[in-house]
């Protein structure tokens, strides 16, 4: 189960619900050309991998964000596998959901935004593990949920605004990426530790990367996340190495 990253208020979940909702606000953060350019061109720097933690980083924001209104163990757990999913596809299964409810509209209402937070996750990792070139369109619209349900003093904006930068740094976007391919190759990339997101040393160390990934396979635990393969099924599976251990 993950625990509140450090760079999260606890007071946000707090927060009083008193951004407007609706159905048709829902469709309006879904839309690809809502993406400010100034936050695609940022996006436009950073590698794959990189879009892909940025995406997850501030669907985080949103979940605990609703986290004292709601039951969001389930949204984390999704996370959580989505996050061993930086690593490996091989560690996460599939995060589709069972079903999608139409009448979540009400203002104050936690479900509403929960929800639309695990379409968006479902949509990023179907898209991950397909390799499809559309990543800063779908990162920035996670980011613009997360813009629309977190109150303006939270701290959001100045920390995405750094994460931004500084993967500018570490996860740059190289000469090789073609949106024009069906599936993008992002194999060669590093993943980008969860835990990183809290300090954004620039530039990140090697050694410490590879312990926060430990820290964080060690406390992932299959049994308890249905979300996450066991290692005994990522070897039958033919998984390469020791699962639930970076080396």
């Amino acid at each position: 189960m993950l625990n509140r990253p450090a760079h999260i208020p606890a007071a946000l979940a707090q927060a009083p619900l008193t951004f407007p909702w609706s159905n048709e606000i829902a469709v309006r953060l879904d839309d690809f050309d809502a993406v400010p350019p100034r936050l695609g061109t940022a996006l436009e720097k950073v590698n794959y991998k990189g879009k892909v933690a940025i995406a997850l980083g501030c669907l985080e924001w949103v979940v605990w964000r609703l986290s004292g209104f709601a039951d969001v163990q389930d949204a984390l757990q999704r996370i959580e596998a989505a996050w061993a999913s930086e690593v490996s596809l091989a560690y996460a299964r599939s995060l589709n959901l069972t079903s999608v409810r139409n009448d979540l509209g009400a203002e104050g209402d936690p479900a509403g935004p929960l929800q639309t937070a695990l379409i968006r996750l479902e949509l990023l990792h179907l898209m991950y593990r397909k390799g499809k070139t559309q990543m800063i369109s779908m990162s920035g619209r996670c980011a613009l949920l997360a813009f629309h349900v977190l109150p303006a003093d939270c701290g959001f904006e100045e920390w995405l605004e750094k994460t931004l930068v500084a993967m500018a740094v570490t996860d740059p976007c190289g000469p090789d990426y073609d949106r024009s391919v069906s599936r993008f190759d992002y194999s060669a990339e590093e993943p980008v530790p969860r835990a990183w997101l809290d300090d954004l040393s620039v530039p990140r160390d090697p050694a410490a990367a590879a312990a926060a990934w430990n820290a964080f396979f060690q406390a992932a635990d299959p049994t308890r996340n249905p979300f996450l393969v066991p290692a005994d099924e990522m070897r039958a599976g033919g998984f390469v190495g020791e699962p639930y251990l970076f080396a």
